[in-house]
């Protein structure tokens, strides 16, 4: 099964400039914890609602000021939708991520999560056993 066959395409994005506040409104409103981070139609990063809580709350910086560009994760790891999807399941696990984007020809069409792996491995008997080892390496 290829990686376009399981991510999800609906994407919540915000420009760089977008700040703290308007990022966590946005995950509330669109219930994800996740937002990817555009300009001009290109990734340039990735923000959860934890870099918000740890970078800018507990840091004691105001939401309303700091822009997500000084805090997201720049330049993420990304997955190529014609990837197999144990390849997804091995970035997450290498690199500890629960979600990566999913690109192709340049452009950003999805994004990949550990649910949508699970849901993959509940109909894959066979795959349960490797992608279960990838999303344990993400708990160390």
């Amino acid at each position: 099964m290829k990686v376009a066959d399981g991510m999800t395409t609906n994407v919540v994005t915000l420009n760089s400039t977008a700040t703290a506040a308007e990022a966590a409104k946005k995950m509330q409103s669109e219930n994800v914890g996740t937002v990817l981070v555009l300009d001009g139609g290109s990734l340039k990063g990735l923000v959860t609602d934890r870099q918000i809580v740890t970078k800018v709350v507990a840091a004691g910086k105001d939401p309303a000021k700091v822009t997500v560009n000084e805090f997201m994760t720049k330049d993420p790891v990304t997955v190529s939708s014609e990837k197999d999807i144990h390849e997804a399941g091995r970035i997450m696990g290498e690199q500890g991520y629960r979600r990566v984007p999913v690109v192709g020809d340049g452009k950003l069409l999805g994004i990949i999560s550990i649910a949508d792996l699970a849901k993959h491995a509940m109909s894959c008997e066979p795959c349960m056993e490797d992608i279960l080892r990838e999303v344990k390496k993400a708990e160390r």
